[in-house]
């Protein structure tokens, strides 16, 4: 397993603050970096508004980390990836393998 985490990724969490009418925007703070291991998974066209829109998700598997957050972001290299899902699949607190969509800048 080790030796297929090859991509360094910088992960981001959300922070909430307060803007001056009273609503929030979110702000990524930097949470880490890790090593992982990225596989496309699927590429989704969709209509939307006359205009094609194109979604890219793929698996991520990094090391276990009970630090993780709920919400994050990925950075890996100029792209940006929206965790959706995470789960340890053996449930032996090894590895994460988290379902990511790269956002379109």
């Amino acid at each position: 397993m080790i030796g297929d985490l090859r991509s360094r990724l910088g992960v981001y969490k959300p922070q909430l603050t307060t803007d001056e009418f009273g609503g929030n925007v979110t702000n990524w703070v930097w949470h880490g970096k890790v090593w992982g291991h990225i596989t496309p998974r699927s590429l989704t066209e969709i209509q939307e508004n006359g205009r094609l829109k194109v979604t890219q998700s793929y698996r991520v598997t990094i090391r276990f980390r009970a630090d993780f957050p709920e919400r994050a972001r990925l950075m890996w290299g100029s792209r940006i990836l929206r965790v959706v899902s995470g789960s340890d699949p053996d449930n032996r607190r090894e590895r994460l393998h988290l379902v990511c969509e790269e956002e379109q800048q």
